[in-house]
């Protein structure tokens, strides 16, 4: 016998119509993201954002449009475009994380230079000698 997931009347099942209801809709999350990011401008068209996702991602154009504008229709989303969407959404937070914390470090580096900067010239406008200063940095 199959070893399908159907009830005796020839249904599925409602837990796996949930989990297909939750990859539909993350999957068009992600899509949503994905695109947002792609656009380059206000002379950008959509279908020319769209077929740049689509090259990056492997995902054919068509099935993005379709995602995008006809995902009522759609009852699941295919595993292999959930993978994909997936992947690609992850590269890009990934990205973003890794730009926030080179913000972060390079902000906390100022922070230090500046305060070294601004001991040595109030150190120097009070005539202190710069050697006085040095010693006490180290």
């Amino acid at each position: 016998m199959s070893d399908n997931k159907v009830s005796e009347f020839g249904k599925r099942k409602k837990s796996e119509d949930a989990m297909s209801a939750t990859a539909l809709s993350e999957a068009r999350d992600w899509l949503d993201a994905l695109m947002d990011r792609e656009f380059k401008g206000r002379g950008d068209k959509e279908y020319l954002a769209r077929f740049r996702l689509s090259t990056r991602t492997g995902v054919s154009e068509s099935y993005l449009y379709r995602l995008k504008y006809k995902a009522a229709e759609m009852r699941d989303v295919a595993g292999s475009v959930y993978r994909a969407l997936k992947i690609e959404h992850d590269k890009i937070c990934q990205a973003n994380e890794a730009a926030a914390d080179r913000y972060k470090d390079e902000r906390l580096g100022m922070r230090g230079h500046h305060e070294a900067a601004h001991q040595k010239s109030a150190a120097s406008s009070l005539g202190m000698a710069s050697t006085a200063v040095q010693q006490t940095e180290e």
